[in-house]
């Protein structure tokens, strides 16, 4: 095990993607492995927080455009295969998952692969979710994993040899992440509650944000702040100004991760209405840090809020009930009691997504001889950390 080379892929490095595969690569160079953080292309105009211990790299430096840079890029990751010769490569986004095995197979047949899903294959661009099919079924592909069994489900049409390697593991908080979410659910306890709606997220057509604004502006006095940034937000400025809310809705952009979190533990509920998800990291930080949780009412998300016993976490509403949104946010705000409720549910929530448990089940895919060893080690190396 420790020494073994280890390379967490991705198309490139953003959003939760980008925060899991940072953690994890993190956690295996922690327990001796040697890690990476690889993406094929950086996304424009994309400011990227700096992680703490590993850095990101990339096959080409721009994003490609046209065929010419898409075959730089094929070249570039032929050559990068070939030098770096991994013992693993973990992957995920849709371009990756295809081009990954592909590559390992012909300039270096020793590499095993294990892909990753993040998001439903049924978003997936229709051409990548066809080759996907083959991909993953090949030899060199050893586990094929989905971040939620919702996900795990959109896999179902593929070959017999593919689905034979499913597995789901549930995302989840590093140590460090969790115990300043803990500091910051403590010192929140004792301020007044006020009437503050927290959203993070990209401003993005996934995220369904419009909804969000039409509900608010059925609602009276209720502000919100929205985490993020993209493509969205000119569109959705001006939608605050058609509907007169833009007094109330505040666009935060991108924060790094540590004052996006100090942020959003003084709200007063969370709210995800997003198209899909595969499973939110932002739900889980906010239901560690105590916030009622309220979501879109799509499969994964009702998965996302609820916990092992069957317990709803959270409260999911419809993607057409814009009234119904905005009577879940008040009837949160408006009733302490309902208030503490969905608090206490999203921290019974919060309690059992543990990253010893998610970075173990990725050992034992990566390092099934020694994942007993490799979980000692973590389990005593935490522990040295928090006392």
């Amino acid at each position: 095990m420790p020494g073994k080379s280890v390379v967490f892929f991705a198309s490139h490095a953003h959003g939760g993607v980008r925060e899991l595969w940072t953690n994890l690569a993190e956690g295996f160079h922690e327990l001796g492995y040697s890690a990476q953080l690889v993406g094929l292309y950086p996304l424009p105009s994309i400011v990227e927080p700096p992680t703490n211990i590993l850095a990101w790299s990339y096959v080409i430096t721009g994003t490609p455009s046209g065929i010419s840079g898409k075959f730089r890029m094929l070249r570039e990751l032929a050559r990068w295969m070939r030098r770096e010769r991994p013992e693993l490569i973990i992957s995920s986004m849709p371009a990756a998952n295809v081009l990954v095995p592909f590559f390992a197979k012909i300039f270096s047949p020793r590499t095993r692969v294990i892909v990753s899903h993040h998001s439903p294959a049924t978003v997936y661009k229709p051409s990548l979710n066809f080759l996907d099919r083959f991909t993953g079924s090949a030899r060199n592909v050893a586990a094929i994993v989905s971040v939620s069994d919702t996900v795990n489900t959109t896999l179902d049409d593929k070959p017999a040899l593919y689905k034979a390697k499913r597995l789901t593991i549930h995302n989840a908080i590093p140590p460090r992440i969790e115990d300043l979410l803990e500091r910051l659910r403590l010192q929140a306890i004792d301020r007044p509650h006020g009437r503050r709606v927290v959203v993070c997220g990209r401003l993005e057509w996934p995220k369904n944000n419009e909804m969000l604004i039409r509900a608010i502006a059925l609602t009276r006095d209720v502000e919100v702040d929205m985490l993020g940034c993209g493509a969205d937000e000119d569109t959705l400025r001006q939608m605050m100004v058609d509907l007169r809310v833009d007094d109330r809705m505040h666009i935060l952009g991108n924060r790094d991760r540590e004052e996006a979190l100090t942020l959003m533990s003084m709200g007063d509920v969370f709210v995800q209405v997003s198209l899909f998800e595969g499973h939110s990291l932002a739900l889980i930080e906010a239901a560690k840090l105590g916030l009622p949780l309220i979501v879109s009412n799509v499969p994964s998300q009702v998965e996302g809020i609820t916990a092992r016993d069957g317990t709803r976490c959270g409260i999911a509403v419809d993607l057409d009930d814009d009234a119904g949104l905005a009577t879940a946010i008040e009837s949160i705000l408006n009733d302490p009691a309902q208030r503490a409720l969905w608090s206490d549910r999203a921290m019974k929530l919060a309690r059992e997504l543990t990253f010893e448990k998610m970075i173990t089940d990725y050992v034992a895919l990566a390092d099934p001889l020694t994942s007993n060893a490799s979980l000692l080690a973590y389990r005593n190396r935490t522990a040295v950390t928090s006392s």
